[in-house]
């Protein structure tokens, strides 16, 4: 069960990455304009955020294998007919669509596979496994950008996709032959689907919208229009489930300060760690024209300082027993490699890059961890699946609005006539540089200004699963 999630977990670390690396290629192969190329990733995150309180729903009415098992067959679906989707007029709005489907699958699985490993194993093994969870899945993440870039440049973009049908199946087998013990039983009674409806749909019109607007222009009103109805529609959601007895999402959990800090914390990192990873990519391939192979491998200093940061984390955490010194130091050195990145684009010189690219890498690395163990001590143990999947819902969240805001700030940037052919101009990639220093600038000061001088000293046989 352990393979099984671990290999789940990587599958969708890894359509994170490798995707990145594509782009380009997807979009000369498909005739995508920019507006689609930066949809592809967005659609993805965003579906996970969407379908993660969906999952967490799930899981507690019908099962967690169940629901497991149902959303692997959705991603695995869903990734072979991405790696299907044949070229013409249709290819923008399919591709989008199964690659929200994708991210829809990957949310059913998310809040399961932490919970299924705590349940299975007793409290003294429980830290090992949920740190060779997290490891396997950090190890997909890491090698995504090369592994992208070899498929891509030998099979072809679609191998991409296609490659996530055999693995899913992998994945299915090994959890049909763990034996399951101890699994908690399903909750009975009805089914709310209103409140998770209008919570999915007003998420997706408040990113799409915001995305929009750099494609319709900040003038026009129509993306604000869809503004507006999006955050209607989400305080309506958010009013429902605060007046739920049993709500599918407990935003209750947003009125323990320390929890809700982190929470914040976490989703301001995510926004510019996905936005530095697709906009440096597509710069590398667009604007300085790197082979699809040596894109991949030029990606290492940001992947590979990132899990360095991950794993210095929590020895920082141990070591000053209080969450500033990770989160404080990592945000400051994250912002400070993200500005040093943004003035080094003009150049389009590689070498001047990598030691912003290295310092972000790092940087962002360092507060999650330390804040994903001081979070989950934050809220009562019976409340901590709860607080697993609000994190994990808004941590992705944060991922799909940096995107967003990136996007649209690119597509105001860029010239008509390359919006058209799908190409990132150079002089169009700062301004989404310069929302990643934006976020990690403002989760600094946040952090300075609301973390506690000292909380208390993590369980060490939960703080890693969560990382």
């Amino acid at each position: 069960m352990l393979a099984s999630m671990g290999c789940a977990g990587g599958m969708i670390m890894l359509d994170q990455t490798v995707v990145a690396v594509a782009l380009a290629s997807m979009a000369s192969g498909l005739g995508l304009t920019t507006y689609a190329l930066h949809g592809v990733a967005l659609v993805y995150v965003l579906g996970m955020a969407a379908f993660a309180p969906v999952g967490g729903m799930a899981a507690r009415r019908f099962g967690l294998l169940p629901t497991f098992r149902c959303g692997v067959v959705v991603f695995a679906l869903a990734s072979g007919a991405c790696g299907l989707t044949p070229a013409g007029a249709a290819a923008e709005p399919l591709l989008l669509l199964l690659r929200a489907l994708q991210g829809a699958g990957a949310g059913l699985m998310l809040p399961v596979a932490t919970t299924l490993i705590t349940h299975l194993y007793e409290e003294h093994e429980r830290g090992r496994a949920l740190a060779a969870y997290a490891g396997l899945a950090q190890v997909f993440f890491v090698l995504g950008p090369v592994v992208g870039a070899v498929l891509t440049q030998y099979l072809g973009w679609r191998s991409l996709f296609l490659v996530n049908v055999p693995v899913a199946a992998a994945v299915l087998w090994l959890a049909s032959k763990a034996r399951i013990t101890g699994e908690p039983q399903p909750v009975g009674g009805a089914l709310t689907v209103v409140r998770p409806l209008l919570v999915v749909a007003s998420v997706v019109l408040l990113v799409l919208g915001l995305y929009w607007c750099g494609a319709g222009g900040f003038t026009e009103p129509e993306p604000f229009a869809v503004l507006l109805g999006g955050a209607l529609a989400l305080a309506l959601a958010v009013r429902l489930v605060l007046g739920s007895p049993e709500p599918f999402l407990d935003l209750r959990l947003l009125g323990i300060r320390p929890y809700a800090v982190a929470v914040a914390l976490t989703f301001a990192v995510q926004a510019a760690q996905l936005v530095v990873l697709v906009h440096g990519t597509l710069f590398l391939r667009q604007a300085m024209h790197r082979p699809l192979l040596a894109t991949g491998l030029c990606l290492l200093p940001l992947v590979v300082t990132l899990t360095a940061g991950t794993l210095l984390s929590g020895y920082l955490l141990d070591r000053s027993r209080s969450v500033r010194v990770p989160v404080l130091l990592g945000l400051a050195v994250a912002t400070l490699g993200a500005v040093l990145w943004t003035l080094a684009l003009p150049s389009l010189s590689y070498a001047r890059q990598v030691p912003g690219m290295a310092l972000a890498g790092l940087g962002m690395g360092l507060p999650v961890p330390a804040l994903s163990a001081e979070l989950m001590r934050a809220v009562p143990k019976d409340k901590r699946g709860d607080a697993s999947v609000l994190r994990q819902t808004l941590r992705q969240l944060g991922g799909a609005v940096g995107l967003a805001t990136a996007g649209a700030l690119v597509l105001a940037a860029n010239d008509d006539a390359d919006d058209a052919a799908g190409i990132v101009t150079a002089t169009a990639t700062p301004s989404a540089f310069l929302a990643a220093s934006a976020f990690l600038l403002a989760a600094l000061l946040c952090a300075a200004a609301l973390l506690p001088p000292r909380w208390a000293r993590p369980d060490r046989t939960e703080a890693p699963g969560d990382s």
